[in-house]
């Protein structure tokens, strides 16, 4: 019998991940002997430090806890060691090594994004290289650098894997209706819709000064048009997996401050704006997001999670990063006014206790991952 690619890895990781703890150990000592001997005042700002460690310490406990639940996300052995398998035909060495790491480690802190990879990577295997070295590339000639990018890299397969296994066309589920699926873990919400809405780039004009995240998902343009909202429904479940994966590798992630949080609240400024639009000059479309209470739910749980998720990051400066003046955006009364209305107006507000598998709407199903 073959060994499996995972046992190969295992000793090596384990290996790998001493001589990290011991390095880390070893620059800690450097830095404190080099900054004490410069400044005492630095030194007071070091264990200033370790209060504010020790407060979101605090802070991630129990969300931690729940985002390292394995419960409801039951992985065969045969179907882990198949994503092994596919990884080694696109890494080798080290690097193969390095990745399986990162996949070991997703499983044990964030099970979630570690299903979502093994169910959706089958359906475009080529990608898996694309989402990954994205990042890594950056910091090829630096070694020692790499592992601090690692919750970054599984960010960005686990956000881009999500949106595989979302959309109108999902391989993942096998659904002949017309609408569109939203994968969020271990199921998938499909929405019935039979209308086409304004196109989501219309609401590019209403941003007072638009920066390039604007620009690259509003902006009018090659590939964006017919696209409406439920585009952006997908990138802010998306962007709420980004962020869980980056709670779930805190303690991995090192003290250079990324925008997490930044693209979430931009993806939830971008709803908010395209409902406004749609109840001052888009009427029909209102009423008819109004009226559909299955995407009027969705949109409701999709809201609620975002806003907790990001929230749980506002203080933690690492993943923060530009993000003070979009949250001021999003709850602002004037914006944060319009997903009120909708809730109210469409009378899902009544079910925001409710999760999606204790609600029975005619235009919204649940599809388990097969």
């Amino acid at each position: 019998m073959r060994p499996t690619v995972l046992q190969k890895v295992l000793m090596i990781a384990n290996l790998k991940q001493k001589i990290f703890k011991l390095f880390s150990i070893i620059t800690l000592f450097f830095v404190l002997s080099f900054f004490s001997s410069s400044c005492c005042c630095l030194l007071s700002e070091y264990f200033n430090s370790i209060e504010t460690s020790e407060e979101k310490t605090e802070i991630y406990d129990s969300i931690k806890a729940e985002l390292s639940d394995p419960t409801g996300y039951y992985i065969s052995p045969e179907a882990e060691e198949d994503i092994y398998y596919n990884i080694e035909d696109i890494y080798s060495g080290e690097k193969l090594d390095e990745v399986i790491d990162g996949m070991i480690k997703l499983k044990k802190l964030y099970p979630k994004g570690f299903f979502i990879l093994v169910k959706t990577v089958p359906l475009c295997i080529g990608g898996f290289k694309i989402f990954y070295s994205g990042m890594s590339d950056v910091v090829e000639d630096i070694p020692l650098l790499e592992l601090d990018f690692i919750p970054e890299r599984l960010n960005v397969l686990v956000h881009e894997y999500t949106h595989i296994g979302s959309g109108s066309f999902s391989g993942l589920f096998k659904i002949n209706e017309e609408g569109y699926v939203y994968l969020m873990g271990n199921y998938g919400v499909f929405i019935e819709k039979d209308r086409k809405l304004f196109e989501k780039p219309e609401i590019y004009q209403d941003i007072p000064s638009p920066d390039d995240f604007d620009s690259t998902y509003l902006s009018p343009g090659l590939g964006k048009s017919g696209v409406d909202f439920m585009v952006i429904l997908d990138e802010v479940n998306a962007y709420t997996r980004s962020v869980e994966t980056m709670i779930a590798f805190e303690e991995l992630i090192g003290a250079d401050r990324n925008d997490t949080r930044y693209g979430l609240l931009k993806q939830m400024s971008h709803l908010e704006l395209y409902l406004k639009r749609a109840y001052e000059k888009h009427p029909q479309d209102w009423e008819y997001i109004v009226n559909h209470k299955g995407l009027s739910f969705l949109i409701m749980k999709l809201w609620q999670e975002a806003s907790r998720f990001e929230k749980i990051i506002e203080n933690d400066n690492r993943l923060n990063f530009n993000s003070g003046s979009v949250s001021e955006f999003v709850y602002n009364p004037d914006n944060y006014s319009i997903m009120k209305k909708l809730f109210n107006d469409s009378g899902v507000i009544q079910y925001k206790e409710k999760s999606f598998s204790e609600v029975d709407f005619d235009d919204l199903e649940i599809y388990p991952v097969p």
